[in-house]
């Protein structure tokens, strides 16, 4: 349990206590109110009450008349007017005590739908900045969750929701590159040689990734997160980038270090939307992408176990001997 589902589980054991307290102090308004108002109904229906119930019922209220006279202002008023101010001031405070009921009763069901909306999107591994839940998070908005059909309409909008992403759900691979050392290369070189070479590099890469069915990518100053259709595209691609940058450190680069790239490759089923960008997408597949890169050794690919069994090219991979995040990792490098 994360630390907002634990503020929003504190919340609502705050409200239901706010809401049990409230429903005590109304039940007892409406005691004193009945303890108040029934002496002057019992001549007309002592015959069909017990008498030990219509003493104690009379003693009750003698003590609060005499409780209420001694503590306010009222202390020579008349009896009738006393019963008259205690019946509506504890007929005002039902009231409140009422209304402060129901608004915690609100205020307790918004956290909980907020909450299903959470552990849902959650499980559905989507950002809550994902187009997809647009729609459903102006609905939340707007939505009356006290209501009695209030949890309906949420339930509704999540399979509806649901719907839309099962029918983007695809099996993908996840490709990241970053460049080796990225500051040292940079070391002592002109500005001008820098950025002409990183250029050119992004045009190197990006132009193995797209030949490679490249889906998507994002890029940062020196790494790139690609998405293909197949985990063999996506080894494709990251091999092609690394055997080729023996060339491109040959004849492209001017700065005097070479270029070295770590490459992680990681698929699994996630909810693709073409118009997304990737940096926008959020699902644990990409994430152990990039743990997996962070992994590699210079000018190597690392992959996940279940990533690679699909693959029909799978020579030059060997276990590694590790994990990363749960999963037995495989390395392949340049001969």
């Amino acid at each position: 349990m994360n630390k907002v589902q634990e503020t929003n589980s504190s919340r609502i054991l705050l409200y239901k206590a706010i809401i049990l307290l409230m429903r005590l102090l109304g039940i007892s308004t409406v005691v004193v109110i009945a303890i108040f108002l029934l002496p002057l109904v019992i001549p007309y229906i002592k015959k069909a009450l017990p008498v030990e119930f219509i003493n104690t019922v009379l003693n009750v209220e003698k003590s609060l008349f005499l409780f209420v006279q001694k503590i306010t202002p009222m202390e020579n008023a008349g009896k009738g007017v006393t019963r008259l101010v205690v019946v509506v001031v504890a007929f005002t405070l039902n009231r409140l005590f009422t209304r402060l009921q129901d608004r915690y009763r609100n205020k307790m069901a918004r956290v909980e739908v907020k909450m299903d909306y959470e552990t849902w999107k959650a499980q559905m591994h989507l950002s809550d900045d994902a187009r997809i839940l647009a729609p459903l998070r102006e609905k939340l908005e707007s939505l009356q969750p006290a209501r009695k059909n209030g949890r309906d309409e949420l339930l509704k909008l999540f399979a509806e929701t649901k719907k839309k992403l099962d029918a983007m759900g695809r099996d993908l691979a996840f490709l990241s590159i970053d460049v080796v050392d990225s500051t040292g290369l940079k070391e002592g070189e002109e500005k001008a040689a820098i950025e002409f070479d990183f250029k050119e590099y992004k045009n190197f890469a990006e132009g193995k990734l797209m030949a490679n069915g490249s889906l998507k990518s994002t890029w940062t100053p020196d790494g790139v997160m690609s998405c293909f259709p197949t985990v063999d595209t996506a080894v494709r691609a990251a091999r092609e980038v690394i055997v080729g940058l023996d060339a491109f450190n040959r004849n492209v680069k001017t700065m005097r270090k070479d270029f070295r790239v770590r490459c992680g490759v990681n698929a699994g089923y996630v909810y693709f939307d073409e118009l997304l960008p990737l940096e926008e997408m959020s699902d644990r597949v990409i994430d152990v992408a990039g743990h997996m890169q962070k992994q590699a050794h210079p000018n190597t690919i690392c992959i996940a176990k279940p990533a690679i069994e699909p693959m029909q090219e799978r020579a030059g991979f060997s276990a590694a001997g590790k994990f990363v995040d749960g999963y037995e990792i495989y390395i392949w490098g340049k001969e």
